[in-house]
């Protein structure tokens, strides 16, 4: 924790040093310049809408902001061809940073798809013991093995013009970023992170690209509002109004409130969620400006791809099971939803067998609040015949964030009236972040497990309730497999 808080701290003081510029761009008391339009690209697996994006970014000069709703592309798609254009295409030298080493895999899995057979595309920077199997050869400690002296170390770093690194890693290395001059830095999930961790570290580049959705979930911060609520009035015009808000989302605030278009890009079609299950955080949390994907077909297809006799409700999308509390254990674990989620789970199992279907990693995830209850679900789920438990990704929502299923089942574990502070997220715009995250890692069916009257003291949960398809509890207990 000390070396954490150290680390806020030096970035703080880096902000401070930093030439004057630099600092009235990120206190926004000086525009961002205007890009000068270049050749235009145009890449022809792209939408206009992310082909526009995509000049943008390659023109903007101090920085570019951009918000992508869930399954609009941002990592697969934008960044991917973001950095290929300007590594390899204008040879920058560039800096890819996200919070969590999850989403740093997520990063190097699309950016292998840039060359998957150049082995030396890119540089990782961070430990073996957190980094994904399939990435640890790119780590910068595997590549130097074998070299003995300063200048093959130095030679190998001065020729690799792309680097990727969680934010607190690339920060614990300014040794790198004294050896190495990065024209450009991009953060993806930049909507997690709070400001003292960036806006030290981006005092080094000349620009720096953030992509994010203010909307999904936060940074983790342990203070309440009251602590963390800002007084200062010179501090509240710039826009630094909690100190939760992420760098990210102020920027994106303010820059719409001083009409500073030109650096903001949306994202507005989304090729992840069935049509079905969009329709409510795109009306309730995006204003309703999400859309589909034309070319992806499956987005609109009025039948499931699950059929079944014994289940006719297989086929609805979005499906509610009103759920007993459980007031015998803690109020973070709930029994019947446990055991609901094993029948669930078998139910879904015999289907995919009759529909000629394989449960895959992909296709089936349990998402949960508390980590008492992944450990009930999992001892409930054991000893299960002929389903392999370990293809099945039983977390929380917060672990969840950048991730996708077919099949969603979340068990809210919903016991008493106060857990509905805890579960409720919002941001400043008003919108419940973590229900939004939840709703939208589903691709084909979403399941949501908990105790109607409980959850109906929220308005925006009764809404989504009265808005699913009704399932009554005893029927699917209590149903053949």
């Amino acid at each position: 924790m000390d070396s954490g808080f150290n680390t806020m701290y030096r970035s703080l003081y880096k902000f401070c040093i930093s030439p004057k510029p630099y600092r009235e761009l990120i206190l926004t008391k000086a525009a961002p310049k205007v890009a000068v339009q270049g050749p235009s690209v145009e890449i022809s697996e792209l939408t206009t809408e992310q082909n526009q994006v995509l000049n943008e970014m390659i023109g903007a000069k101090d920085y570019y902001l951009l918000w992508g709703p869930p399954g609009t592309g941002k990592t697969s798609v934008m960044l991917r061809h973001l950095v290929e254009y300007i590594s390899q295409e204008q040879k920058q030298n560039v800096l890819v940073l996200a919070y969590t080493n999850r989403a740093v895999d997520e990063i190097c899995a699309s950016l292998k798809s840039i060359s998957p057979e150049d082995e030396n595309l890119f540089i990782r920077i961070g430990s073996s013991y957190s980094c994904g199997e399939e990435y640890k050869s790119t780590l910068l400690r595997k590549r130097i093995v074998g070299m003995n002296r300063r200048s093959e170390i130095s030679k190998l770093i001065s020729n690799t013009n792309l680097y990727v690194s969680t934010v607190s890693s690339i920060i614990n290395r300014t040794d790198l970023l004294k050896m190495k001059q990065f024209n450009t830095i991009i953060i993806d999930e930049a909507s997690q992170i709070l400001e003292p961790m960036l806006i030290g570290l981006l005092s080094h580049v000349k620009r720096f690209i953030l992509i994010g959705d203010h909307k999904q979930l936060p940074a983790v911060v342990v203070q309440g509002e009251s602590k963390t609520k800002v007084a200062n009035e010179v501090l509240i015009e710039r826009g630094i109004v909690d100190q939760r808000m992420s760098l990210f989302e102020r920027l994106y605030l303010r820059c719409h409130e001083q009409g500073w278009e030109h650096v903001i890009g949306i994202l507005s079609q989304q090729g992840r969620m069935h049509k079905d299950i969009m329709k409510f955080p795109n009306h309730y949390f995006y204003d309703d400006q999400l859309s589909l994907l034309s070319k992806l077909t499956r987005l609109s297809a009025e039948k499931s791809y699950l059929d079944s006799d014994a289940h006719p409700w297989i086929s609805e999308r979005c499906i509610y099971i009103d759920t007993p509390i459980d007031s015998y254990y803690s109020w973070k674990t709930n029994d019947p939803e446990a055991k609901l989620t094993r029948r669930l789970i078998e139910i879904y199992q015999s289907e995919f067998i009759s529909n000629n279907l394989l449960l895959t990693d992909g296709s089936l995830g349990v998402i949960t609040p508390y980590r008492a209850q992944i450990a009930m679900i999992k001892e409930e789920i054991k000893d299960m015949d002929r389903v392999e438990t370990n293809k099945i990704t039983i977390d929380t929502v917060e672990r969840y964030q950048g991730g996708a299923r077919d099949i969603i089942i979340i068990s809210l574990c919903t016991n008493k009236l106060s857990q509905l502070d805890s579960l409720v997220s919002l941001s400043s715009e008003g919108v419940d972040r973590k229900l939004n995250v939840a709703l939208t890692r589903a691709k084909e069916q979403i399941i949501i497990l908990g105790n109607r009257k409980v959850l109906s003291d929220n308005p925006t949960y009764l809404k989504l309730i009265d808005s699913y398809f009704q399932l009554n509890y005893d029927d699917v207990i209590n149903s053949i497999v």
